[in-house]
This record gives structure tokens, C-alpha cells and sequence, in this order.
């Protein structure tokens, strides 16, 4: 199997996002003699805290080698061989004062791993193939030079969600990598399952049950939790592992992004209308201007845009809304006035995806045969996915008709192959007929 095979879908079109974005950064700074100043005040410190720490660990802590736990250092040597590490890296044991982690990193030219005191027990409690897990997962992140790559992309930083995607695309890689060179994808999610509840009663959880959260947790506050972390949900790198793995009892679940759709805007619609709320009571005299803002912060008040119709968070269009309403004569006069039916909203929604969540058969054909396009994708889903969320075949059926692909992943990294838990188009239309 090869590198590009391993890799995460999203990992390589984050990184070059990243790195187009960090080198304008470094342009800019070249440039100007604040933003050197900046560039280097912001290396320095990075480097004087790495330092530290790593200074900490590798004087404190217990270094695996011919001589310190042997047994597990061959395993290293054994994996870096598999993995076609030029040289091993150096391990190192520290005390984890009950976390359960490790980490890959590099201090002065040598790279290193790092495993939590209470990961490295587990070889001493018949855990060694979720160890090789752990431990291959940590020298995937070396082979891929991911430490580096964060330095380089380190501007990209300030591009909100951005880092923490390419983070997490990287995890789903090295997870991928491990399973594949241990070749125990059992092994891999039982070391997964552990990261979540420990080594004690890991051997006790129903994975189908943890799996299963996946959908049943599925809300704004649980995906605002994952896009700004480092690290997928627990649950769906089980998933993701488990299913790349071919590990038979894999369940497939999905999140509820219809719901977390609602979340965020009612989140949205919350807060707009406190805004306009607030306006409100300003026009009405409630408040006094000079009460709360200076002259400048009032003249910018007064400039302030005015929110139609067409102009609020949804930003729906005419034909959106008649597509919303059921209205099926009006959405063919607004195609025969020349509607443009790829517009889409703040979410990326075109009028397709507004039939599809609305479950109107007859006006997503109306659509389709107008040349709507029947891959269209928003922020949650792509046309097939979210018919498949609906559980809405006869939907399902007239995209593929009208040339939807259901190899295409959506935003989430689902496909409708995966929806369905088959790994080919013929076995999709055989579970889409079955249904």
C-alpha cells in the first residue's frame, strides 16, 4: 500500500491552505522591519519553551534502550525498519500522573517520542499490540515530518480553524499508518478506546455503544468542541480506523449535521436578533448614545449596513425560498427568469440541497432537469449524504439518475458509499435497491 493510500484525504489540502497562507505571512514580514521584529520575538520564545520542556524530559525522564527496558526497545527498532525510518528516534518514559498520551517531537536536530507513563505499562499488562499501536502512531508522525511541517506552517495559526484541521487530518493519517504496519486494526481501536477511559477498562466498553455517540452526542457544542481541537472525537477515529482496517463488526455512524445545522443557527439567530435588539432599543431612546459610545463609534453606527430581506445570516434567495416553501410553479417561473441555481447561502446551500432537506421529490427533479448540480455540497453534507441523512431512497435514487457520484466525500469525509457501509458503486445501488 502506498504513502498517498495511508494518507487522510483532507491533510494535503490543508497543509498547502497553510502553507500558502504562512508564506505570504513571511513575505510580509521580510518586508518590514516590525513584522522581523514580530517573527523573531515569536521563534524565540517557541524555541526557549520547546527547550524547556524537552530539556525537562529527556534529564527526568527514563530513556528506552539496549539497557532500559530492551524488550520494548526492539519493538522500536522494529516498527522505525517497517516504517523505513533512516534512524531511530530517541524514546523517552515520563511520568504521566494518570494521563494517557505520547507525543512526537524534535529537540536540537534529533527527533523524538515521547510515552506517558501509563501508555508504556500497558506492555507490562498484556497490552503490546496496542503499545506497537501507540508507539507506531508517534513514528508516523516522524516519517511524515509533521513536527517540521507544524514550524514551517506555524502563521497559519491565526487562520481561525485552520491548524486545528490540518491537525487533525494528520492524526486520521498516522492512526491509518500504525493500524497498517502493526496489521491489527482490532489493536488499533482497543489503543484508541484507551485514550478515552484507560488501560484498566478499556477491555470492558461496548464499542458499538461508544460508536454510536458519534450521532446520538452530535450537537453545536460537541462539533465546536472538535473544530477547535487538535484531535478528532475518540469515537470517530475508532470508526475511521476500524473501517480502513476492514476490522469486521466496524458500525458506521454519522453526525446528526442536520442538527448541528439548527444549533448553529439558532446560535446565529440568537444573537442577531439581540443585535437588532439592541438597535432597536437605541432608536427608541432607551439608551442614550453618548452614554455608551464616543462621537467616532456613533458615526459608525450610523453607517451601519442595513439588513433586508435577502441580507440576513441565511442569506436565502428567491428561489431558495419558493424551493423552502414547496412552491413548485414559482421555482419554475424564477428557472424561466434566469435564476442562478448554484447560488448558495452562508452555509454553502444551494436550492438542491434546500429540496433535499425539505424531502420534495418533485422539485429537486424540477432542479435536476433544469441543470442544478447533483453534487453539490455545503458545509455538512454533499446532495447524496444528506439525502441519505433523510433516509429519503427515492431522493437517493434520482440524484445517482441525474449523475451524482456516490465516491465523493462530503465536508465531513463521508461519502455515500460510506453512509451505506459498502466499498463499491455496485454494491451501492444493491443496498440502495434493497432499501
Amino acid at each position: 500500500m502506498s504513502s498517498r493510500d495511508l494518507t487522510s484525504s483532507r491533510e494535503m489540502p490543508y497543509f498547502v491552505i497553510s502553507v500558502i497562507f504562512s508564506l505570504l505571512l513571511y513575505i510580509l514580514a521580510i518586508f518590514s522591519l516590525f513584522g522581523i521584529a514580530i517573527l523573531l520575538v515569536l521563534v524565540g520564545i517557541l524555541l526557549y519553551a520547546n527547550a524547556i520542556m524537552l530539556g525537562s524530559i529527556r534529564g527526568n525522564g527514563i530513556r528506552i534502550n539496549e539497557k532500559q527496558f530492551p524488550d520494548v526497545y526492539e519493538r522500536v527498532i522494529s516498527l522505525s525498519t517497517k516504517m523505513n525510518l533512516k534512524k531511530v528516534p530517541d524514546v523517552f518514559v515520563i511520568h504521566s500522573e494518570g494521563a494517557f498520551n505520547a507525543f512526537a517531537t524534535r529537540f536540537l536536530g534529533r527527533n523524538m517520542v515521547v510515552i506517558y507513563s501509563e501508555v508504556f505499562e500497558l506492555a507490562r499488562e498484556r497490552g503490546e499490540a496496542e503499545l506497537d499501536f501507540i508507539i507506531a502512531h508517534e513514528l508516523a508522525h516522524v516519517k511524515r515530518r509533521h513536527v517540521w511541517k507544524n514550524i514551517l506552517i506555524m502563521p497559519a495559526q491565526f487562520i481561525p480553524f485552520l491548524s486545528q484541521a490540518y491537525s487533525r487530518s494528520c492524526e486520521y493519517t498516522c492512526d491509518r499508518e500504525a493500524a497498517y504496519y502493526i496489521q491489527n486494526g482490532v489493536a488499533a481501536k482497543r489503543a484508541l478506546t484507551i485514550l478515552g477511559v484507560g488501560k484498566k477498562l478499556y477491555t470492558e466498553v461496548n464499542e458499538d455503544a461508544y460508536l454510536e455517540q458519534i450521532h446520538t452526542e452530535s450537537n453545536v457544542a460537541v462539533w465546536l468542541s472538535e473544530v477547535l481541537s487538535s484531535h478528532p472525537l475518540l469515537p470517530k477515529r475508532i470508526q475511521a480506523v476500524g473501517t480502513f482496517m476492514q476490522v469486521d463488526g466496524t458500525p458506521t455512524y454519522y453526525s446528526n449535521a442536520g442538527k448541528i445545522a439548527l444549533g448553529i443557527g439558532a446560535f446565529l439567530g440568537i444573537f442577531f436578533v439581540g443585535y437588532i435588539g439592541v438597535i432597536a432599543l437605541f432608536a427608541a431612546g432607551t439608551f442614550t448614545y453618548a452614554s455608551l459610545f464616543s462621537g467616532s463609534i456613533l458615526d459608525e453606527l450610523s453607517a451601519e449596513e442595513d439588513y433586508s430581506s435577502t441580507d440576513y445570516y441565511l442569506s436565502m434567495t428567491p428561489l431558495m425560498e419558493a424551493v423552502s416553501n414547496g412552491e413548485e410553479e414559482k421555482v419554475r417561473d424564477l428557472i424561466a427568469d434566469g435564476a442562478n441555481l448554484e447560488d448558495f447561502d452562508s452555509e454553502g446551500t444551494t436550492s438542491l440541497h434546500y429540496a433535499i432537506y425539505g424531502d420534495d421529490l418533485a422539485i429537486a427533479e424540477v432542479l435536476l432537469d433544469a441543470g442544478a448540480n447533483p453534487n453539490t455540497a455545503d458545509e455538512y453534507t454533499n446532495a447524496l449524504t444528506a439525502a441519505l441523512d433523510m433516509e429519503n431512497y427515492e431522493m437517493v435514487s434520482l440524484l445517482y439518475e441525474y449523475g451524482a457520484d456516490p465516491k465523493i466525500e462530503d465536508p465531513l469525509g463521508y461519502s455515500a458509499l460510506n453512509r451505506l457501509g459498502v466499498y463499491s458503486e455496485e454494491d451501492f445501488l444493491k443496498a440502495l435497491n434493497s432499501n
